[in-house]
């Protein structure tokens, strides 16, 4: 149980970390989106530069943003008929399930440092970057994904919740409205 609880405070420290990336990137992105909508329309200038550097904030939030999704079990599930099930064979399954998605983003992981080491010598011509850098976060994004995915099959196997924020408020099969 140490080494699960050691994996959680690495978990809830990497989910600081992503927060305050995403929440720095999804900030320059409106600074710099409403700066060239004014430059735009009051002075005709046009910030190429400040629409490609949105547009690689934009992948790198939202590969990056995804993991604390899916640690914090926020993604788009149906458990309606899983809920019938005893709670040994829930644990289970959602094991099962938590290891296959691990897999395939191990997958993709793979593909994704394959098209990173592609575009190394490919540049974002506005910005002067490699264009590897608009494919580094899907690598990122599926290695964060592929832990969360071990992290939480080990949670659902030695039948404990991760800690951090987001969890804790509402047990697994209850809701507010069952009160």
């Amino acid at each position: 149980m140490q080494g699960y609880e050691w994996l959680d405070r690495f978990f809830v420290l990497l989910e600081r970390v992503q927060m305050v990336f995403c929440t720095g990137a999804l900030a320059v992105m409106v600074v710099i989106m409403s700066l060239e909508i004014l430059l735009r329309h009051l002075a005709g200038i046009n910030l190429q530069w400040g629409l490609d550097l949105s547009a690689l904030l934009m992948v790198w939030t939202c590969f990056i943003g995804m993991s604390m999704v899916y640690r914090r079990k926020g993604h788009i599930g149906i458990e309606a008929l899983v809920r019938f099930f005893p709670l040994g064979f829930q644990r289970a399954l959602n094991t099962c399930l938590y290891l296959l998605i691990g897999g395939s983003f191990i997958i993709l992981m793979v593909k994704a440092a394959s098209l990173v080491w592609v575009q190394r010598s490919q540049e974002i011509v506005s910005l002067s970057i490699p264009r590897s850098y608009l494919s580094a976060p899907l690598f990122i994004g599926a290695l964060l994904m592929g832990l969360t995915s071990i992290h939480l099959s080990l949670g659902e196997i030695l039948g404990v919740e991760p800690k951090g924020p987001g969890f804790g408020r509402e047990k697994k099969g209850e809701s507010d409205e069952s009160n």
